[in-house]
């Protein structure tokens, strides 16, 4: 498990991908809480095959952050859904986006060990999604 705090008015999302690079994680979980000075996330319009990028340049308390870590690329690739709230207490959710400048942010990541998924363009939806399913139950 690797654990940790990102520093004070860095970019959340890219400090991620920098841990799991760095540290090799190829593949596994990652868990994320604290505050943001600012927000940006995406919503993915399935009817038009792609993302609208909502921006929240304000202060924003991480309500629920979690996501995963694959390739893309063949490069560690993490991918997070976040729902942050702001001063009135309104949820907003969606596709975490670079932009996210972190306020305090601690996060947790839990590698996984054998073959890592890889995000290939997946014809149905039109998102980058993992190449084949690795479950075998």
């Amino acid at each position: 498990m690797i654990i940790g705090k990102l520093p004070f008015k860095s970019d959340m999302l890219r400090e991620l991908n920098k841990i799991a690079a760095k540290k090799g994680v190829k593949a596994g979980t990652v868990q994320v809480m604290g505050s943001l000075k600012r927000a940006r996330l995406s919503f993915y319009d399935q009817k038009i095959r792609a993302y609208r990028e909502l921006d929240f340049d304000a202060p924003h308390e991480i309500v629920a952050c979690a996501g995963n870590i694959s390739l893309r690329d063949d490069k560690p690739f993490v991918h997070l859904h976040l729902a942050v709230s702001g001063s009135a207490g309104i949820v907003v959710g969606g596709h975490c986006l670079q932009g996210c400048s972190v306020f305090a942010v601690e996060f947790t990541i839990i590698p996984f060990h054998g073959e890592a998924p890889r995000r290939v363009v997946d014809n149905d939806t039109g998102l980058l999604l993992w190449e084949k399913p690795l479950y075998e139950g």
